[in-house]
């Protein structure tokens, strides 16, 4: 019968790395909301382009994501097992394919920034402002993917501070250049939303500097060095695309997921876009501490059943979930109270506010559940082993029954756009329910490592 951990070392245990991951979202979170707030101060053309021409970006985020995560699988249970030389192979395998993925990504938004920008708008105004942000933030997209690879893998070693630090960093890099770069401040030249990108691609630059130099001077526990990249172990790299291509399929298809819904959003009119854009920065505030603690969820469990500790693992895993529940109602609350102060903030029309504000209704439900299915998913059932479940739930709840019903409303039945939003969002209550059952069998949870 599994237990709920009251431990105070367990607790203390979590949050030495869910702390660090939590900061480094809120700081995460201070970037994209200096962006929209001072992008929106430009008007709302502006701020739609620049949400849009981000969804490239967001992609590229999860795709990176997705690769590093399902290192975790395997770095987290050899961490447990004291296995560091296996952990240096996985991020070797891991920073050659997101050095492969990130060329390739930059080289399509330069090269085809209008024919990508047309898949979510229509509005031709809005698109040109959009190309001009992509033509330059493009360039970062090289930095973006090798420092977020190798900062989300070693957390499986519970090394979470450096990350942290390099996103202090950025933030004020990318909040000054902001405002000097987009407003023609401290004798800068004023480029509005060219600016905006600039001031991203230089912050990406100085976050991959201290993650380089933290890696190669600093750091006494890992001692990884650029050989590993070129080193292949046939065995681990089996293992490696065993337990992360359902990782890296679940992300990448969870992220166009993601952007197809915001095509869908796109094509409605630019009201929604902005509207949409609003209701994600303050979901984003909300969710920091959701996943802070699944991160780091994964790597407890997974340490757990690397150590040996099967009965550990279930009952951190258990403890965990119930803790989401918590999280996910706090998240709501939060949200619904500030719906209209938030919206307050950006010069919008009346329309737009309104919109803003009933769309954060929504958001403050659809709150709860994902806190539970990240929890779930990400935590618990990566750390586990059990990715191939995940992979099968997130394509069947999202791609089977949130975007078609979304886009059936948009175009056939033509419904509300705050009714499309809806429905786009009803894969959250699908996972939450059904993942959290999964966590609840003995068979879930296996070790991974050789």
């Amino acid at each position: 019968m599994k237990k709920f951990i009251t431990d105070k070392g367990f607790y203390a245990s979590l949050i030495a790395i869910a702390l660090p991951i939590a900061l480094q979202n809120l700081i995460s979170f201070g970037v994209s909301v200096t962006d929209t707030i001072m992008v929106g101060m430009m008007g709302e053309i502006q701020l739609s382009a620049c949400s849009q021409a981000n969804q490239p970006q967001f992609i590229f985020a999860l795709l990176v994501f997705g690769l590093a995560s399902g290192g975790t699988v395997l770095a987290s249970q050899y961490w447990g097992k004291g296995n560091v030389e296996a952990i240096r192979h996985v991020i070797g395998i891991i920073l050659r394919t997101a050095i492969t993925a990130s060329i390739l990504f930059s080289a399509l938004v330069l090269i085809f920034p209008r024919q990508i920008m047309n898949l979510y708008l229509k509005d031709t105004v809005v698109i040109d402002e959009a190309v001009k942000y992509l033509q330059i933030v493009g360039w970062g997209y090289f930095f973006f993917g090798i420092t977020s690879s190798f900062t989300i893998i070693i957390r499986s070693m519970e090394i979470v501070k450096v990350s942290l630090a390099a996103s202090c960093a950025s933030f004020v890099a990318n909040v000054v250049l902001d405002y000097a770069l987009i407003f023609g401040k401290f004798g800068a030249p004023q480029m509005g939303i060219r600016g905006a990108a600039l001031a991203t691609l230089i912050a990406r630059i100085i976050e991959f500097s201290i993650v380089a130099f933290f890696a190669f001077f600093i750091d006494k526990k890992l001692m990884f060095r650029i050989k590993y990249i070129f080193i292949r172990d046939k065995n681990l790299f089996k293992d490696y695309v065993k337990y992360s291509l359902p990782v890296l399929c679940n992300e990448f298809a969870w992220g166009l997921g993601i952007s197809i819904q915001a095509a869908i959003l796109g094509n409605l009119s630019s009201e929604i876009v902005s509207a949409n854009s609003i209701s994600g920065v303050l979901n984003q505030l909300a969710t920091i501490g959701i996943f802070g603690v699944a991160n780091a969820t994964c790597v407890v469990v997974g340490k757990k059943i690397g150590e040996g500790d099967m009965d550990g693992a279930r009952n951190a895993s258990f403890t965990l979930m119930i803790w989401s529940i918590i999280l996910g109602i706090g998240a709501g609350i939060f949200i619904f109270l500030l719906r209209k102060p938030f919206a307050g903030i950006y010069n919008l029309s009346d329309e737009t506010r309104i919109l803003a504000e009933n769309l954060l209704i929504i958001t403050s439900v659809v709150v709860f559940f994902a806190s539970v299915s990240s929890t779930s998913i990400v935590g618990v059932l990566r750390g586990a082993g059990d990715t191939k479940f995940a992979l099968r739930l997130e394509l069947i709840s999202l791609w089977l029954v949130a975007i078609p019903l979304g886009a059936v409303s948009a175009f056939v039945l033509h419904f509300h756009p705050l009714w499309v939003c809806a429905f786009l969002k009803i894969d959250e209550p699908i996972k939450s329910v059904i993942a959290t059952i999964r966590t609840l069998k003995p068979e879930t949870y296996k070790n991974v490592t050789r």
